[in-house]
């Protein structure tokens, strides 16, 4: 436990699995098994007949993925509303930028403005 408090924790490396009793190993099956898994779990076969009809509807028209970058999430923010999220902000695991929120949370002004 302190290890992982302490941000040394590593992932544990997947050994195997065990599918319909039986012991998957090799990490090309464990990967395949895992794929189709997935597959089959977010196949149409396990949904309702309304939302397969409607999936079916809305699948007919294209998705434009053109941005003119006006979108809210594109503005500007002000210095109050990056306070205000930081203050807010709960402890949780670093990311792979190994920065903790306490950090950003004690930051001085003048790093914040550069931030």
């Amino acid at each position: 436990m302190i290890r992982k408090i302490s941000g040394k924790h590593s992932a544990q490396k997947i050994n195997h699995l065990h599918v319909n009793g039986a012991e998957v190993t090799d990490l090309s099956d464990i990967v395949n098994t895992l794929g189709e898994t997935f597959s089959d779990n977010s196949s149409s076969d396990h949904c309702s007949t309304s939302f397969k009809s409607y999936k079916q509807n809305a699948e007919k028209y294209s998705i434009s993925f053109t941005s003119n970058n006006t979108e809210t999430y594109n503005n500007p923010f002000s210095m109050d509303e990056l306070t205000n999220a930081i203050s807010k902000s709960h402890d949780t695991a670093v990311g792979l930028d190994s920065i903790h929120y306490q950090m950003l949370k004690n930051l001085p002004d003048s790093v914040m403005d550069i931030l």
